[in-house]
């Protein structure tokens, strides 16, 4: 096996089980390609090749080193270090070398998230991008609910990875809160060593406050509204500095430590004229 072949499929453990033994990788690899020896698993691990992946080798904390993937190291290591803490002790879900591979396109190939997409463009009334943005914010959330023990319902609803879906109503958000859950249910969960939770025995349950009344929906037209309030700044500011740059055709040149002429307060060198 080649060595871009190889870093291809310990991304895909990476992906799959969020942190996995390199012991337990080198073992489930030479079951399908005898030929890798420890030291050609060594050498990728440990040189510059999977230097454009996005999966590390982690040994702080751990009995023995392990494959991470990368967004756990997103924001430090404290991501990681809940993670360790809340991983299930179950034995490692076994899991063919093809949907390694192809993990990111088959892990979601399941008809609860057809459910989902449904819900999404006939009730909700929202287009692809959005629906694929909800699909992605379940996805996201749910295994990091069973780390911080924190709402994915109001996570999607507070729109905290990428902006806001608007709910037009407590049932709606009801109905997005049981097809999420059956999706969550039908996914492999990196939490649960790979486990479908609907596989093991006593499962997690998500935690999933969700609002009382149609009132208590975060409003997606807030932030709309900001929006729009900082694009006409931005024009009128624009407009302000244009003018000046006119006057500064006839001779009105604007030196670089005069306050800005978009009336921000600051130096124009360190503001519109940067």
């Amino acid at each position: 096996m080649n060595s871009e072949k190889l870093c291809e499929l310990l991304q895909g453990f990476a992906n799959y089980y969020w942190s996995v033994p390199v012991s337990y990788v080198f073992d489930r690899i030479t079951q399908w390609h005898p030929e890798v020896s420890a030291e050609q698993l060594s050498r990728i691990l440990s040189g510059d090749a999977i230097r454009q992946y996005h999966f590390y080798v982690e040994i702080d904390g751990l009995e023995e080193p392990e494959i991470v993937v990368e967004h756990l190291f997103a924001f430090g290591d404290d991501d990681f270090k809940r993670f360790i803490a809340a991983r299930y002790n179950l034995p490692y879900r076994d899991c063919d070398e093809e949907a390694l591979l192809r993990f990111d396109e088959k892990r979601l190939d399941i008809p609860e998230k057809q459910s989902l997409v449904d819900f999404a463009k006939n009730e909700m009334g929202i287009d692809d991008r959005w629906t694929k943005q909800l699909v992605n914010d379940c996805v996201l959330y749910q295994p990091y609910a069973l780390l911080d023990g924190k709402s994915w319902v109001m996570s999607v609803l507070r729109g905290e990875s990428y902006g806001k879906i608007a709910f037009r109503s407590i049932e709606q958000v009801k109905r997005f809160r049981e097809l999420g859950t059956r999706f969550f249910e039908a996914m492999p969960n990196p939490v649960l060593r790979g486990w479908k939770p609907c596989e093991i025995e006593n499962p997690p349950v998500l935690p999933d406050d969700i609002p009382e009344k149609d009132e208590d929906i975060p409003d997606s037209r807030g932030v709309m509204n900001d929006l729009l309030t900082n694009i006409k700044s931005l024009q009128e500011s624009k407009a302000r500095v244009s003018k000046s740059a006119s006057g500064a055709a006839h001779g009105k040149r604007i030196g670089p430590n005069d306050p800005c002429p978009c009336g921000s307060g600051k130096k124009y060198k360190k503001c519109c004229g940067r």
